[in-house]
């Protein structure tokens, strides 16, 4: 039975082991995202209870006046570093991929001779591209949502002003 991945073969050089690649990125990618999940509750529930002080008596917590949460930057930290890394990590593989075929029989040769001019590029880049894509894309998908949790989680009144132009939009 043929794998869903198994049109994936054609972005990697002959031979190579790109269900393991494509595997270990996905694991990195999901690694890198529960990596920045929990520093970023961490963080962001750490400047949420610094907003609060307890009554003296009831030990009831009060909401500090005037107290500002932190800038999402600043509560976001370097919760996104272990996805740095695995794009750093992606952006190299297609050196390996051009190493791979220089080995043995020297295919490169043969590759830059195909009727398809493209091919030997595509074999080399193809692979790390997509998957570079989709770690970005992961990135991307959760700094979103880490901002609206900002938003949503943070009481009324104590975000600093022109929230989105702290994450530079």
């Amino acid at each position: 039975m043929r794998s869903k991945l198994e049109p994936l073969a054609r972005l990697f050089p002959m031979g190579w082991p790109w269900s393991n690649e494509v595997m270990g990125a996905a694991c990195a990618a999901a690694l890198s995202a529960l990596t920045a999940f929990a520093l970023f509750v961490y963080r962001f529930g750490s400047a949420v209870d610094d907003l609060y002080t307890y009554a003296p008596v009831s030990w009831e917590r009060e909401l500090i006046p005037g107290a500002m949460v932190p800038p999402y930057p600043q509560v976001l930290g370097g919760a996104f570093l272990f996805f740095a890394a695995t794009a750093l990590a992606l952006a190299l593989l297609p050196i390996a991929h051009f190493l791979f075929h220089r080995q043995g029989a020297r295919s490169d040769y043969l590759m830059r001779r195909l009727p398809q001019r493209w091919e030997f590029a595509r074999r080399c880049l193809g692979g790390s591209a997509l998957l570079l894509a989709g770690t970005v894309l992961t990135a991307a998908v959760l700094f979103g949502l880490f901002f609206i949790c900002y938003l949503t989680f943070t009481p009324a009144g104590c975000l600093p002003p022109d929230v989105w132009a702290t994450t530079g939009g």
